[in-house]
């Protein structure tokens, strides 16, 4: 009795199982998606797709799937199974989006209907596309029109594009050489017969590149057309070998000349040369014109180390007065043989004008090449003499006469020349100075109260500095038991030259004076050549000729 009622106990348990696989299999699915859609012209799903897991494994199609066209949209049934389960879905194919087109102008010799399909280079979509204009062209109108184009697949998706239709005899744009240097009716004709009839109107050849407007008369007609000036043509240029110094700033340019070309041409180092290799060196430089065109010239770079420092003139021990003010650099000039424009320094700290004494001074001038020149000189403060004219009072006097010699129209060197005859000829020689002080002297000078060379030479120093012509003081180099002489050198903006308006016996014209012209009035004057002799160390050099 017990074993059957343990047998009874198992049937009935896998009865119930069996009973739950049945109800189970005959219930829907709720992991099956009843539908899914594609994009038209995708690829069609893959058949566990249609489930909510879609790794699940063993699901294939029944329907046969390369029946199906992707490219056209609708709705399809299909069948998909899963071990011994088929199931009923569906697959919808939407067509959602505009179609794409490659546009392209329209441009007609004369007025025809236009197919709207000729505006189109191609079309992208996967269904089949209709094209329609939005507004008819006008073929009447001569020239340039804005056309609209609607495209519309079968989906009933739109795209509008925008092309032009031009209605012409002459073309819409030509290209022209710069180096031609003008234009001709003919090259911008579509159709040859119409040159009898056809001229340029108002319009000269451009001076530069790009794109510019062009009118044009066939017969009774003006058409609007474009020219694009290029240029095909490389550059020419001559190459020419130069020398600089290592710290110089060189630029491609400065090897080039006889540059010909029809634009603007620049220049640019093909390969940078080195600036710090003293010697020669070939370089290439590279010539381009506003086209773009290039031609490469070979050139010799010659660089030159600057050792040598620059020179201080005009600096001298001087004497000033107590409680004066000093222009320290007054009169004192720098000259390099690389740098034209040189500034100098100053250091006079070790100065009291309030305290008589001697006092140093010391000049420095550096060049771009990094050469230093120092003088120091030696300035005694000393009480001012009771018999000293005051610089006020010989500067009015000196004005009066400048007023009547000098004009503004005047050239430095005029003014120089000027100053020069009036001093010759109104100071007077008698031998012996009135005062070491040189206004207080050029006081006397300027009332002809006679005096000596150096008389002379401060009534020039007075109206040299107060017409603004630079000038340095030289001081004869005497040798024992020879007198002293005074002069200046001016620089009237072509170089460094002597002027002594000291009177000569015999008569000699010693205005602008060369170093050479200075020695040879002196080898003339006696021995030793002594007249015009100063240390050539301490002044700059006069130009050759």
């Amino acid at each position: 009795m017990l074993n059957k009622r343990k047998d009874f106990g198992i049937y009935t348990a896998i009865a119930a199982v069996l009973i739950l696989v049945v109800i189970f299999a005959a219930m829907p699915n709720k992991n099956v998606k009843k539908s899914i859609s594609i994009e038209a012209g995708g690829e069609l799903p893959k058949a566990n797709d249609f489930f909510s897991d879609s790794t699940i494994k063993g699901v294939e199609y029944v329907t046969d799937m390369s029946e199906i066209n992707s490219s056209e949209p609708g709705i399809y049934d299909v069948k998909i199974k899963s071990g011994k389960k088929t199931y009923d879905v569906k697959l919808e194919i939407k067509d959602t989006i505009a179609p794409t087109a490659e546009i392209a102008n329209v441009d007609l010799y004369e007025s025809r209907i236009v197919d709207p399909q000729e505006f189109i280079e191609s079309i992208k979509d996967v269904t089949n596309v209709k094209v329609a204009y939005k507004t008819e062209p006008d073929y009447n109108k001569t020239g340039t029109q804005e056309v609209s184009l609607v495209l519309e697949d079968t989906s009933g998706n739109k795209s509008e594009y925008q092309s032009i239709l031009r209605i012409s005899k002459v073309k819409e744009i030509i290209e022209v050489d710069i180096s031609e240097g003008e234009l001709d009716a003919e090259a911008f004709l579509k159709n040859q017969s119409d040159l009898d009839k056809a001229s340029i109107v108002d319009t000269p050849f451009p001076v530069t590149l790009g794109v510019f407007p062009v009118k044009i008369r066939i017969g009774d007609v003006v058409y609007d057309s474009s020219v694009r000036v290029v240029d095909r043509i490389a550059p020419v240029g001559k190459a020419v070998n130069r020398k600089f110094w290592t710290v110089d700033k060189i630029t491609a340019m400065d090897f080039v000349e006889e540059v010909v070309d029809a634009t603007t041409v620049s220049a640019r180092f093909t390969k940078e040369p080195d600036l710090t290799q003293v010697g020669d060196q070939n370089i290439q430089i590279t010539l381009t014109d506003q086209g773009g065109n290039e031609t490469i010239i070979e050139a010799v770079l010659t660089l030159e180390a600057d050792t040598e420092p620059p020179k201080i003139y005009g600096v001298q021990d001087g004497t000033i007065y107590l409680d004066t003010p000093i222009a320290y650099k007054k009169g004192v000039y720098v000259v390099d043989n690389r740098d034209e424009e040189l500034g100098v320094s100053v250091d006079s700290s070790r100065v009291n004008i309030k305290k008589e004494g001697s006092y140093k001074v010391i000049y420095s001038a550096t060049d771009a090449s990094g050469n230093t020149t120092n003088k120091e000189i030696t300035l005694n403060v000393i009480k001012k003499p009771a018999d000293t004219i005051d610089r006020a009072v010989v500067e009015e006097l000196a004005n009066g006469i400048l007023e009547k010699i000098i004009t503004e129209d005047m050239t430095l060197e005029e003014k120089a020349l000027a100053i020069y005859k009036y001093i010759n000829k109104n100071v007077y020689y008698l031998g012996g100075r009135h005062s070491d002080d040189l206004i207080t002297e050029a006081y006397y000078a300027l009332m002809k109260d006679p005096g000596d060379c150096y008389t002379y030479f401060a009534a020039s120093d007075l109206m040299l500095n107060m017409v603004g012509i630079p000038n340095i003081r030289i001081e004869r180099l005497s040798y024992e038991g020879e007198t002293n002489h005074y002069w200046h050198m001016i620089n009237c903006g072509d170089g460094w030259y002597h002027f002594d308006a000291c009177i000569h016996l015999p008569e000699f014209f010693s205005f602008m004076l060369t170093d050479a012209e200075a020695e040879a009035y002196s080898r003339q004057k006696g021995k030793n050549a002594y007249y015009y002799r100063h240390d050539k160390e301490k002044y700059p050099a006069t130009p050759a000729n």
